[in-house]
């Protein structure tokens, strides 16, 4: 995607979100264990898709690490294998 292209997306997103806030800018108080917290319910929903993406990428990690030590065994495989053929193929042809 060109450069553009995302500054225009990421206008978009950002008007979307000063919409979203300016049509949901209640009040509203947050009760939690320890206490309770006034926020705006825009701000509380952002908050909120935040701690989630966190989450989301914390429950991915163990599967991402695992892959990317899959991806660099078999990188050492290939160059192990290139490093072969290229030894191979120096060596003379015996009839």
């Amino acid at each position: 995607m060109s450069r553009i292209a995302k500054m225009i997306l990421v206008l978009i997103v950002l008007l979307i979100g000063l919409i979203f806030h300016l049509k949901n800018n209640q009040i509203i108080e947050l009760n939690y264990y320890l206490g309770a917290i006034e926020l705006s319910l825009s701000l509380l929903v952002v908050l909120v898709l935040c701690l989630g993406a966190c989450l989301g990428i914390l429950a991915s990690l163990p599967n991402i690490i695992r892959l990317k030590t899959k991806q660099m065994q078999l990188q050492r495989h290939i160059e192990n294998s290139e490093k072969e053929i290229n030894n191979l193929r120096v060596l003379p042809v015996k009839d």
